[in-house]
């Protein structure tokens, strides 16, 4: 009778620096593809120029991402993580309530005006033009919405969900829309009394004006 034999198991230390190894090749290559778009928009994000930066072969990084579209879309779905992390210990930092909600929206602002929330944007325009990766681009969008509801909620435990829900995106919409301004008038302009205006609106709807 024929003697089975095992299938050989690589021990799990091996398979933790594997993975350790894998993630960070992926932020790699990440923090490269954000640099690269910033610098050069996306056209000029080229797969050679990409994988001349993180100094990997073009071939690794298709290993862990498939096409140039493939990491487009990896440092879309990464944003959602970005940005909880971000807003990760609000509340051991600042637990008066009016104090977290400052830096909720100056944090929101922080990262609307940041060289990274640039680059997200012009990726998902670009692949958004492309019938094949529509459906992923709307899919990050509703996940980005969700999470950056969930981060909200969670950093004011103490507010009813559904008016954290409308201050989270009253604010945010009229942060994006003062993101917008600033570019068409320089860096330099800080937009700060119209941020008071949209935190003042904020706490009016979670009814901490007074607070």
């Amino acid at each position: 009778m024929a003697r089975m034999t095992r299938k050989a198991v690589a021990p799990a230390s091996d398979q933790r620096a594997a993975t350790g190894k894998r993630d960070r090749t992926r932020r790699l290559v990440l923090r490269a593809a954000v640099a690269c778009i910033a610098e050069k928009g996306v056209a000029g994000a080229t797969a050679a120029e990409i994988a001349r930066r993180c100094e990997l072969s073009w071939g690794v990084i298709q290993y862990h991402f498939g096409d140039r579209s493939g990491l487009f879309l990896a440092l879309l779905e990464s944003s959602a993580e970005s940005l909880a992390r971000a807003f990760s210990d609000l509340e051991s930092t600042h637990p008066r309530l009016p104090d977290r909600v400052r830096a909720l929206v100056e944090g929101s602002w922080a990262l609307l005006t940041s060289d990274g929330y640039r680059v997200l944007v012009e990726v998902e325009l670009q692949l958004g033009r492309d019938t094949a990766h529509e459906a992923d681009v709307k899919k990050y969008a509703r996940r980005a919405r969700n999470r950056f509801l969930e981060t909200w909620r969670k950093a004011l435990p103490e507010c009813p969900p559904d008016r954290v829900d409308e201050a989270a995106q009253l604010g945010m919409a009229a942060l994006r829309g003062l993101v917008l301004e600033r570019a068409v008038e320089g860096p330099r302009v800080s937009k700060k009394k119209q941020r008071e205006i949209v935190l003042r609106s904020v706490l009016d709807i979670l009814d901490l004006s007074d607070a």
